[in-house]
This record gives C-alpha cells, structure tokens and sequence, in this order.
C-alpha cells in the first residue's frame, strides 16, 4: 500500500497496465492511503478519466452509477480493504479486486521488462519520471526483457533535457549546452534529478562531465561551457606558463569557487572543445562564429585577451597572428635583413594552421605571396647576379622569374585589413617594386639597342612571327585553336597557366628549347598596332577588318591547311550567342569541326584595366568567362590550344600623371619624340616602332602616365608590356614533332624546396669502376651508374613508420587490390617523407617538385596513392584543389593501417 496519494501518471500508468491485460477494464479500483485532492475529470488526448475519492461504499457506488460518455475510464482511489467493499462491488470493478500503486511494477510492464536493473530502483522518484515521460513520448520495449539502467537513463536524458545518445560523451555533452531551452529544462529540473543526472554523466563521460553541468547550473554561465574550452586553450598553453596566473586565479574562482581542477580534466575539456567547435565551423558557421567570441570575451574578462594567438580558434588570437607575421615582416624589410626568413615561415604556418584561415583564401594567398618576395630578396641579396646583358636574357628573366615577381608583388598592392600587416605589404611591395624599376630601366636600353640594331637574333619572337613560327608548324600536325588574350601580361599568364594546368592541360616545350621563347611585342605596345601585327603576320597598324582580313590570308597558316579551309578568327562580339552566356553557335561547330586553325580574341585583361580599379582579380579560367567552353571543346576536339596575348600591361601603383606633347598623337604610356626623355622614360626608334618617323618617348617605369587614371595601362616599354608569353597546351598524349611537356618552370624560391629525398637502396656490394654509362633520367628510377669507388653505398635514414607501412599487410593487401600501374615503393616513400617533412601539408607544385615528376603525371600519381591509403574512404592524403594543396594526416594512417608513432 503506498503511503502518499497517487499521482495521475501512476494512475494512467495503472489504467494502461491493467487495460492491455483486460478488456473489460472499464472501472478499476486503486487502494491508497493518500487521499486524491485534484480534479475528478481529467482529458488527455482523445481519453478521459474520471478519478473518484470513496471514502466509503457508498461513495464507491454512487461513483459506479455516474453515467460515463465512450472512452472513459473511471477510477475509484479508496482506502478501503476489499473484504469491506462487499462482494457487489468488487464484481463491477476491473479483476474484481483493488489495485495497489507500485511504481516500478508499473514501470516493468509499461516498458515489456521482466525485470529493471538495481542501479535505478536506488531512486525512488526515477520511476515516476520514467511513467509520466513514458506516458507522453509512448514506453519502448526493454531488450531482453530487462530494463537495464543505459536505456533507461537515454530515455529520460532524451524526453527530460533533450540529450541524446545511449552513452554520451564530452562532445556531445558540449553540444548539448549550447541548446538554451535543453540547459534551461536541467536548471529548472528537481535537486533530485539535477545531482543524480550529474553523478550519471560522470560515470558515463568522465569527472569533466560533473565540472561542465555544475557551469549549466549557473544561470550566468549555463551556456558558457563550450566557450570556456576553448578560452582554457590559451590558459593552460605551454607557452602561457608563468604569465598568467592571476589570469588562471580570476577563472578558477568565476567557474569552479576557487576549486582547481587536475590539468588532466582540463586537456579533456580543451580537446572536446576543440573537436566541437571544428564540427561547427562549416555545419553552422553562424554558432560557430558566436562561440569563439564568447571565448574571446572570456579571454578580456580575465585580461588574458593578449594571449589569444596561441588559440587556434579564437578570432582575436586569428588577427595577433596575422599581426605578429606582419611585425616581423616590417622589421625584416626595415632593416634590409633577410635571416629571420624561418622566423617568419613559422608565423605564416601558425596562421595556416588557425581554424580561420581557410575562410579567406585570398589573404592566405596575400601571406605566401610575401613569403616567396622575401624568398627572392634573399637570394637576391646573396647571388650577386650581374644584369642581363642580351634582350634574349632579359626576356628570359621575364619569363622565368619577373613574372612570378610581378604576379606575387602585385596581390600585396590592395594591402590586407589587418592594418600592421598591410602596412608591412605595402613596405614590401616598395622594396621589390624598386628592384623591378631598375631592372626595367636596364630592359629599355637594351631594348632600344636592339630595337636600333634591326631586331636581330633567335632568342626572341617579333610578336609578328609567333604565327610564323609557333602555330604554323603545329597546325601542320594537329588542329589549333588560337586564343589571344588582348593586354595579358607574363604574370597574369603565369597565374592563368597555374590554374589551366589543373585542369586536364599540359603546357609544351618547342623543339630544342627546355621552355617557349619569349615573344616582343611592337613599339608602341598598344592593340592596334601589336595585335593587327600579331594577326597579320606584318608590322602593321589596323582595326579588326585588318586582322581578319590578314589572318584568314596569312601564308603560313594557309600553306599548313590541309583541307584548304583558310583560318579562321572571331572577335569578342562574334564570340558568345544572343543572350551572352554561352559560346556561339557557329564557333563551336568550328572548333569541332577539321579547319586547322581557328582564332579568338578575348579581351577579358583589356577590359579589366578599364573598370578594375577596385578589384582584386584573381585569374583564373574561370574569371574570363568564355575560356572554360573553348578549352572544353578544343578537348573534345582534341584541338592544341596555343595561348598568346599580343603585349602586356602594367598596373596602377600610383602613377604620376605627365602630359604628352600632343596627347592626340600619343597614348597613354607613349609620346611623339619631339621632347626630349625625362627620368622614367626612354628614346626608342627602328623599324618596329610604328609611329610616324618610326620614333617615339616610351616610359620603362611603370608609375608614369599620360592620361586619364585607370585601372591599368599599356603602350610603354616596361617588361611587363613588352614581352608577350606564349603558351601551347595539350590534353592528349599525342605531342607534336619535336615538342616534349614542360617540366615544372617556377623558380626555386616560388616553391619552398626540401633538402633532396634519396630513395630506399640496400647497401651495395663493392664493385669494380668501370665508365659510367649515359642513361635517359626515368622517373624513380632505381638504376644508377655504377660509383667509381668501391665503398658500398649508405642507405638513408627513413622514417621508421613509413618502413613499418610499407611492411604492413593492410598496405600489400591495398596496393593488391589497388589495380595496375601504382607506384613503387620508392614513389610511396618520397612521396610520404615529403609531406612529413612539412608537417603533412605541401602544396601540389611544392610536392611535384620533391617528386622530380612530370606535371601532368602528378595528378594521376596522386590518385593512385589516395587509393591505396584512403583506407575504407578516410581521407589519409587528399588534394583540396581551391588551395591546390595535399595534406596527409599521418595519425589517421597509422591508426588505419594498424601501426605505432
């Protein structure tokens, strides 16, 4: 017999117990010495219930005799025994008896279970709770027949606070705080259940459990759990140790009443945290965000915020790195002292490595930008080099390393908005746009001598013979599409090419040449006079008439037709249908079909240096909005693309403005010669200067104009105008006669070069010199000439876990059902040793270059290695193409292949 008054979850809970056994339950007695106060009707749902206190039997019969509507179920709460009922009235109840309140027997048929684990009947209230939540979310069957206490405590966690899982952990405990109406449920919850929901979860997730709900149970810290994780980064860092201790003594006594928790706790709390907050930051960018400002704010309430770098989530720690970097920067380019190189590679990965980093690729671009000047200036400073003492050499300079210099100083011209590291761009910027002066300066004279001299040599193009010479013969071989990109200079070509070549393109070599010959466009470099010279085939000033005119009648072009289907070339109008978003019609028949060479002219640069003076344009194929649908159908086509502009342009770097003599006769990086050259500009006259007189004031320095400000000009005699990239591209294996592909064509300080990665040789047996053979260099080659000397050869030090993988059975057993043509063992090993030397990130040209491997051979190489270490999908080693870098995460791999750090 219970001693307190039932409650109606019992009631109901009875009511249903005995009404799934009979089906004559209509009216059932419940004996209890409590009294039943609250309403006699009670509906829920579609049942009502109609609860009676009978103190006597003749309570009890006039309650039976109250006529009752369909699904009514009346109850008799009586404190009487049944022998005092009298035989009447026990028959009209449901088993002709009195029921007794037990409420874990109710529980035990409630949820089908024979029996409950001891571990919950040690709390009296919990059985209530179960049948009231049973009673409005419905009573899942026990398994087995036994309601053991993990399925019982997950079904009240879930119904009375929200929290989900059978056996929570850390993390999912954090989750749960950030859920205000879920925190707000346990606050709000009894005593009872608040400590007995706490010493559970600490059985279940650990003793941190207890010190994240004690936080939940203060109403001004309920949902500050998750920040306080991730504040307790910078607390408890390595390097904070000794300076924040008044820091650390504000936050023991806000969180924990001056209590201390073992640092063990801490690190658990931090790496849950941790995980958390990595989970949010793409799934819900917005709570995310939130979050790491309430750290942050955290941080400040314990004047700690100083600190905050050493948080690789914090958005102010984000920021002071980014300030730390440029600091060093500044001072670095100050003090024209390049030692503190490391220094700032490890700034710049700090930053890489911070959560944030990603949510801004082009201020991540912006930073190895910089590193790479500094790379430069460094081995500027060391080399000595004399300056280039042919226009061939200069030209070359512009190809292989001006422009990577034109391309990386150019990204730090609009600065960051980090103002300390903005500044030290711009400083940058200055340093290396200074060098860039002077060498234009020298470029000019040169160009002038051979310009005077009648443009003789081979190491140079004349932009009027690229048809000539490049596109002819290969048009004598394969079908071409020319594209000529209008005011495309070297940098805005290398940036491009570095996309193209991601995408299924390979750039070729011309015959006897490691890398194209640089072209020279015409004097003045200006589309109607170099782009109608370009098309033509002749020094020649003209419109579009002109060059379609001359193109379709140009010798070469038509003597390599082997259909007798004369050139062909489209211009920016005739490029894109009706609605101008798609590629026209006609030209996509041309393209596919087997005229020889096809043309067009797309003015993608011309037109940014019109408008472009508040972007920061990145080039890519996808940026000129027609290229990706003409390098789609020249693939289909199995068309050569050759990529030309016919000159460059420099950019507006705070020009100064000079009037011309006679602006009419002038552009706006040229004059008429008839005053003399000031500092910045030169003299120049020959043949291919097609002014009148063949004579014409051009400025080398890229901060002079004569005309309106814009975005960008050209026409003057700076490097950058005048030297005209030329790029072929392939996506077939069938190269033409004598052309080979490119090897990888940025300089050493481009890409940061590891110390060489020697293969996995045994030691060999001495042997007798004899006279080294020539061979042909192979991709990971074992074979090597024999040494001249008999000293067995010393194998290299090699990781021991990259021996154990190759050792394994799991990676035999991948590489088996890899399929055919993976790379060797010696291909795994260089590859993995690279990405470990650089703490498992390199971007694809960085790794290429340790691989010494063919450019358009890295991505299929690449792909057999994902699929042998991509383990049941994870991803060990994955390229991500919008950073263009792989990164192998070697705990993963250990852990997938079953080894040991």
């Amino acid at each position: 017999m219970t001693l307190t008054a039932p409650t109606f979850s019992q009631i109901k809970a009875q009511v249903a117990t005995i009404q799934q056994k009979s089906s004559r339950a209509d009216v059932i007695g419940i004996q209890s010495s409590g009294r039943w106060s609250d309403d006699t009707r009670i509906q829920d749902g579609d049942q009502t219930y109609l609860i009676y206190q009978c103190d006597s039997p003749l309570a009890c019969r006039i309650a039976i005799r109250e006529p009752v509507e369909k699904k009514t179920t009346k109850v008799l709460i009586t404190g009487l025994d049944e022998n005092e009922l009298g035989d009447d009235l026990r028959y009209r109840l449901a088993k002709h008896k009195l029921f007794n309140i037990d409420p874990w027997q109710m529980v035990c048929s409630q949820f089908n279970a024979r029996n409950v684990d001891t571990r919950l009947t040690h709390h009296p209230w919990l059985a209530e709770t179960l049948l009231e939540l049973g009673s409005r979310h419905g009573f899942p069957p026990a398994r087995g027949g036994f309601l053991d206490a993990e399925s019982a405590w997950s079904f009240l966690l879930e119904h009375q606070i929200q929290l989900r899982g059978e056996a929570p952990d850390l993390t999912s405990l954090l989750k749960w705080t950030l859920d205000h109406t879920a925190t707000q449920h346990f606050r709000h919850s009894t005593p009872e259940f608040q400590e007995a929901t706490i010493k559970w979860l600490s059985e279940q997730a650990g003793p941190v459990a207890r010190l994240i709900l004690q936080c939940v149970q203060q109403e001004q810290f309920q949902q500050d759990p998750l920040p306080i994780g991730i504040a307790m980064i910078v607390l408890f860092h390595q390097e904070a140790q000794g300076k924040l201790e008044k820091a650390c003594g504000k936050f023991e006594g806000r969180y924990f009443k001056n209590h201390s928790p073992e640092p063990e706790l801490m690190q658990r709390w931090i790496s849950s945290a941790r995980e958390v907050v990595r989970s949010l930051q793409h799934a819900a960018p917005k709570r995310h965000r939130q979050i790491v400002q309430r750290s942050d704010e955290i941080l400040k309430e314990l004047s700690a915020e100083k600190y905050a770098y050493l948080s690789h989530s914090s958005l102010l720690g984000f920021e002071q790195r980014l300030i730390r970097f440029g600091e060093t920067l500044s001072d670095m380019v100050s003090r024209n002292s390049w030692s503190e190189i490391s220094v700032l590679q490890e700034l710049s990965e700090s930053v890489r490595k911070h959560d944030l980093a990603n949510q801004d690729p082009r201020q991540l671009e912006r930073l190895e930008m910089s590193l790479r000047l500094v790379r430069w200036l460094r081995e500027e400073s060391q080399s000595h080099q004399k300056d280039p003492q042919s226009l061939g050499a200069a030209a070359r300079f512009q190809l292989e390393t001006g422009g990577f210099l034109d391309w990386a100083r150019l990204q730090l011209r609009h600065g960051d908005a980090v103002e300390v590291l903005s500044q030290a761009y711009l400083q940058l910027f200055e340093k290396v746009t200074q060098v860039r002066e002077r060498q234009a300066q020298h470029v000019s004279q040169l160009l002038a001598d051979w310009t005077s001299a009648g443009s003789k040599g081979n190491d140079v193009i004349p932009v009027e013979q690229i048809l000539e010479q490049i596109v002819a013969p290969l048009a004598a071989e394969q079908p071409v599409l020319l594209i000529v990109i209008d005011g495309m200079s070297v940098a805005v070509c290398r940036e491009l090419l570095s996309n193209l070549t991601r995408h299924e393109w390979v750039a070729l070599a011309e015959p006897n040449h490691r890398f194209n010959r640089p072209a020279m466009a015409v004097i003045p470099s200006v589309t109607e006079f170099s782009r109608t010279s370009l098309l033509t085939g002749k020094l020649k000033q003209g419109g579009q008439n002109e060059e379609k005119k001359g193109f379709q009648n140009h010798p070469q072009l038509t003597g390599s037709n082997k259909n007798a289907q004369p050139p062909l070339l489209y211009h920016k109008a005739g490029l894109q249908g009706p609605d101008q978003s798609d590629l026209a019609g006609d030209l996509r028949k041309e393209i596919a079909s087997s005229r020889s060479v096809v043309g067009v002219i797309v003015n993608a640069v011309d037109d940014n240096l019109l408008k472009g003076e508040q972007l920061d344009t990145r080039w890519s194929r996808e940026q000129i909005q027609v290229l990706p649908t003409l390098l789609h159908e020249a693939r289909n086509a199995s068309r050569l693309v050759v990529l030309v502009s016919d000159h460059g342009h420099v950019l507006d770097c705070q020009t100064q403005h000079r009037p011309g003599t006679d602006e009419t006769t002038g552009g706006e990086r040229w004059r008429p010669a008839g005053v003399s050259p000031t500092e910045g500009e030169t003299l120049i006259s020959g043949s291919r200067v097609l002014s009148a007189g063949q004579k014409l004031v051009a400025p080398w320095s890229e901060r002079i104009r004569y005309t309106m400000k814009k975005n960008g000009y050209h026409g003057g005699l700076s490097p950058q105008e005048m030297i005209v990239p030329i790029v072929v591209l392939s996506s077939t294996d069938e190269i033409p006669t004598g052309w080979s592909e490119q090897p990888i064509d940025t300089p050493a300080w481009w890409d940061e070069v590891l110390p060489e990665i020697e293969e996995i040789k045994p030691a060999a047996p001495a042997k007798p010199k004899r006279k080294p053979v020539s061979k042909t260099p192979m991709l990971f080659n074992d074979l090597e000439d024999e040494p001249e000397t008999s000293a067995p050869a010393e194998a290299p030090a090699v990781p021991a876990w990259i021996q154990s993988l190759l050792k394994s059975p799991v990676f035999k057993d991948q590489k088996r059902l890899g399929g055919r043509h993976l790379p060797d063992d010696a291909t795994f090993t260089r590859l993995l040793h690279a990405l470990d030397r650089r703490e498992g990130t390199m971007t694809l040209r960085a790794l290429t270059r340790a691989l010494e491997a063919p450019p358009m051979r890295m991505r299929g190489i690449l792909a057999k290695t994902e699929r042998v270490l991509n383990v049941d999908g994870y991803d060990v080693i994955r390229y991500d193409e919008t950073s263009d870098t792989v990164e192998l995460q070697r705990d993963l791999l250990l852990k997938q292949f079953g080894l040991e750090d």
